[in-house]
């Protein structure tokens, strides 16, 4: 009876991971999918590739970090005011029209980088403004996006295709920030153009922001071989009022109330509270890792700066490996039981970082700090730390996604991501002086107790099942249902 009862269980699994393993492959199977895919990695790639390109300029210039700061709030800053006034538009909009309209708007933006950047290269306030503009049209893009999704798979294959979106998030940032960057400033050397009596120098780094320009356009025409009826959007056949006939203070009166209709739509329902906060701490968690990755190769493996990608990569391979697997593991364990347990083995794992560092120099106090086994064990400790990153990061996304109502969708996404940003523009620009002043493994230990504070919190408040969810266009007493 016992080995019946077992080989029933391992049966029941196994179907499972086939089950698991076949909707991976009809999501990747699916054309528009596809498509939309491709425009979001191509996009995201090319946005690290210009943040890294401003970066790059900044320094060359000025070689100040403060200056260098500011580029960084440049292409940050915009989602705290905007990113909510964008989801509101949004819902509001076609979403495939918002795609490759933004789309085509950041080619021309980051083409007149270009242009301004032969002309005059030392004046970066120029820079720095369509570095902003290109950030906000963002906004936009982010949502449309995001809430296009569901539209194209289905709520049947919505985990499978958001751990492909996270696999290209991770992807991208290697391709932008690593590689492609690189590869252009290799690939052209400089060169002077003759217009009439005038020269204009063209170094190699300008010529990512041409190559971008041209990247954003290939990316508006993924988005238009996708047939508008697939974004088609039950609220908007609904909606027929002329606009037209609305006031600008109606307009805007429409537009606030949106506002608080997004906060409102996240409030009412547990789980999409706990979805949208837990991952704004998971997005600044890991943008700490990456501002913190340099100072930790410095001061703790004592390797220069450069080989902060010892850090990143694992982490990234990681995070990139356990999405692939993520479908089956959600499966078996349970989403909110999953992140848990991701939280907690991301707390302990920033507590095991100073720990390996202290035991390597009790264990070796003349070579410990250069040994060849705290890199190792650092290293596969941060490849775990990926693996716990995507634990949290896709199963709180998927709950986030089912749980927003369609109409307001974008509105959800929008709220998440200026949650997200407002937290990381301080963490952009106290980190570095807040682990000078306290010290780098004091600032790991109080970063780990935060977790664990937040791990306490998300146990008791991810258990509440949500007594109702709320439409977009509702009012919490005209519309609720059991969840």
């Amino acid at each position: 009876m016992v080995q019946s009862t077992d080989q029933a269980q391992n049966a029941q699994v196994s179907s499972k991971n086939k089950n698991s393993s076949g909707r991976v492959r009809r999501v990747l199977r699916n054309r528009n999918f596809l498509l939309l895919w491709l425009a979001q990695l191509i996009s995201l790639t090319i946005l690290n590739a210009t943040n890294y390109g401003v970066i790059v300029l900044v320094n060359n210039v000025t070689q100040s970090v403060f200056m260098a700061g500011l580029a960084i709030i440049s292409f940050t800053l915009p989602a705290i005011p905007f990113s909510a006034i964008a989801g509101a538009i949004v819902d509001r909009l076609n979403k495939r029209q918002v795609l490759w309209v933004s789309n085509i708007l950041r080619m021309v933006t980051v083409l007149l980088m270009f242009v301004c950047i032969v002309f005059n290269r030392s004046n970066l306030w120029p820079l720095f403004l369509l570095t902003y503009c290109t950030s906000l049209i963002g906004q936009f893009f982010i949502p449309a996006e995001g809430s296009s999704i569901p539209l194209l798979v289905g709520e049947r294959d919505l985990m499978p295709a958001l751990s492909l979106f996270n696999i290209s998030i991770t992807i991208s940032q290697a391709l932008g920030f690593l590689i492609l960057g690189r590869l252009v400033t290799s690939l052209f050397s400089p060169f002077t153009v003759y217009i009439g009596k005038l020269a204009f120098n063209v170094q190699s780094i300008d010529m990512l922001f041409l190559l971008v320009g041209v990247l954003y356009a290939v990316c508006a025409g993924l988005i238009l071989l996708i047939p508008s009826r697939c974004f088609a959007e039950s609220h908007l056949k609904q909606e027929r009022e002329p606009r037209g006939d609305r006031t600008v203070k109606e307009t805007l009166a429409r537009l606030w109330a949106d506002l608080g209709q997004g906060w409102r739509i996240v409030q009412v329902d547990n789980l999409l509270f706990f979805s949208v906060v837990q991952l704004s701490v998971v997005g600044i968690l890991q943008l700490l890792i990456g501002e913190l990755a340099g100072t930790f190769v410095q001061q703790v493996l004592h390797h220069p700066p450069e080989d902060m990608a010892l850090i990143l990569a694992p982490a990234g391979i990681g995070l990139v490996g356990a999405s692939i697997l993520m479908t089956p593991l959600t499966e078996r364990i349970g989403r909110i039981r999953l992140t848990l347990i991701g939280f907690i083995s991301l707390a302990v794992g920033f507590l095991l970082l100073p720990a390996m560092q202290w035991l390597s120099l009790r264990l070796d106090p003349v070579h410990g700090a250069s040994s060849s086994w705290l890199l190792w064990s650092v290293i596969l400790l941060v490849t775990l730390l990926g693996v716990a990153m995507a634990c949290v990061n896709i199963p709180t996304n998927t709950i986030m996604q089912e749980r927003a109502p369609e109409n307001g969708r974008a509105r959800v996404l929008a709220f998440q991501f200026m949650l997200y940003n407002a937290g990381s523009i301080p963490v952009l620009l106290f980190a570095g002086a807040i682990a000078q002043f306290l010290g780098f493994n004091l600032l790991i230990v109080v970063l780990a107790v935060c977790m664990f504070f937040f791990c306490f919190w998300a146990s008791r408040f991810g258990k509440r099942q949500p007594e109702r969810r709320l439409q977009a266009d509702s009012t919490p007493n005209e519309q609720q249902r059991p969840s």
